[in-house]
């Protein structure tokens, strides 16, 4: 079994004149999830608790490799969320579900969080 996935960051972390969107995360493990908890910098907040964590199961961004906490916390805030949730579908939450209200018609609609950047194409290069 592949345990890599491949996604694709809304706006990326920009490097050098470079974006990088292009990344694999890798599914977490108990001992991920054990030896955060034992880390000092968590401690009550669960913001950074996730960070580490994301820099633990990315396995690489556009050949950024290891991705450390201090990339994660480079990123746009609408990258982290996207890799929260990506984080959370992968690993046995699939349960993020929210009521999204159309602006024009007013009409209510669920929405699985994971798949609210599910189309990512305009965001890859030609070379994907």
């Amino acid at each position: 079994m592949n345990e890599n996935v491949t996604f694709y960051l809304p706006f990326g972390l920009d490097r050098d004149g470079t974006t990088h969107r292009r990344g694999k995360m890798r599914l977490a493990t108990t001992l991920d999830e054990l030896d955060i908890q034992t880390t000092d910098e968590v401690g009550m907040n669960s913001r950074y608790r996730d960070i580490i964590l994301l820099s633990r199961v990315i396995v690489e961004l556009d050949g950024i490799a290891p991705v450390t906490p201090e990339i994660i916390e480079e990123l746009f805030e609408a990258d982290f969320l996207y890799l929260q949730l990506l984080y959370k579908e992968l690993n046995g939450d699939a349960q993020a579900n929210v009521t999204a209200t159309c602006p024009n018609c007013r009409r209510d609609s669920p929405v699985r969080l994971p798949t609210i950047y599910g189309d990512m194409t305009a965001y890859r290069s030609e070379a994907d």
